[in-house]
């Protein structure tokens, strides 16, 4: 059994080299070969990935840019190895939504390897995303968050960005054509989930279970206060979809464009993705995952 480790050493706080020995211990006692990999640059995992064959598995201890670039790479090779994911960032939404402990050592522990689950992915033009897709202030906001300002506040940072952003947020104007239905007009926010929650936020009690080969499309059409705090209430009770002013369909695909000059960005993630035109693909199981030995998919 060979296993590919890629690590993020500027993950979370900043302690991933610290981590890596304790890692490369626990892997000997279930993989032949290990190869360790440490990121430098953004891109780096992508790499590794692609130049490495003949996988048995492909590790990785960073945030969830890390994690995309590893599916990234994953998926231009249609690679078939295992993943496994050890938390090392600031929101880690993909670990928490399989239930991988926060705390890396206590995540570490919980894996034998012998429970898996194939998860779908979703593909914007030619970059990867696990979890989400979305335009809108609060995406923005996320990207925005600096570094520093991670180490020094963690999950917090991106609060107090995004409560920045929603005061002088705009609406765009924007296209969307899917394979449900299509939308022409003025959007608030924008958001295709291959899951029903984020963090602990759920939209909808549809497609829980990350691998029905669909995402939920969520358009939230009009940008008042009153209207966001609709939008939040309804988050919270898990009925997003049943909003006056939010559009829901089930898609395969989605193709959305700008119907004016200003250049819009769609969020991956948590990071800065491509700018519109964007054209999104739902991969069905296109990975599968190593989970915690007890795992609740709640």
């Amino acid at each position: 059994m060979k296993i590919l480790f890629i690590y993020n050493p500027s993950s979370g706080n900043e302690s991933g080299k610290k981590f890596i020995g304790k890692v490369e211990e626990k892997l000997k006692k279930y993989f032949d070969e290990i190869i360790i990999k440490e990121t430098e640059k953004a891109g780096d995992g992508t790499k590794f990935v692609e130049e490495t064959r003949d996988l048995d598995a492909i590790g990785v201890y960073g945030g969830d840019g890390t994690v995309n670039e590893v599916l990234l790479g994953m998926n231009r090779i249609s690679s078939k190895a295992k993943l496994l994911i050890l938390p090392g960032g600031t929101g880690n939404l993909l670990a928490k939504k399989l239930n991988i402990p926060e705390k890396k050592e206590k995540a570490l522990e919980s894996f034998d390897f012998k429970n898996t689950k194939k998860i779908d992915l979703g593909k914007v033009n030619d970059k990867i995303f696990s979890l989400f897709a979305s335009i809108g202030a609060v995406p923005e906001a996320i990207h925005e968050v600096s570094s520093e300002e991670k180490s020094k506040f963690g999950g917090l940072a991106y609060i107090r960005k995004s409560i920045e952003k929603l005061r002088i947020s705009e609406e765009y104007n924007l296209h969307i054509k899917s394979d449900g239905r299509d939308y022409s007009g003025s959007v608030d926010h924008l958001i295709v989930g291959l899951t029903n929650k984020i963090g602990k936020l759920e939209f909808t009690s549809e497609n829980e279970e990350m691998n029905s080969g669909e995402a939920n499309l969520f358009i939230l059409t009009k940008d008042t206060i009153k209207d966001r705090l609709e939008v939040l209430r309804d988050s919270i009770e898990g009925e997003v979809e049943e909003g006056k002013n939010v559009r829901h369909f089930t898609v395969k695909e989605v193709k959305i464009s700008s119907l004016s000059d200003e250049e819009v960005t769609i969020d991956i993630d948590g990071d800065k993705g491509p700018s519109l035109p964007v054209e999104i693909k739902i991969l069905k199981e296109a990975v599968e995952v190593y989970l915690p030995k007890e795992f609740n998919n709640d």
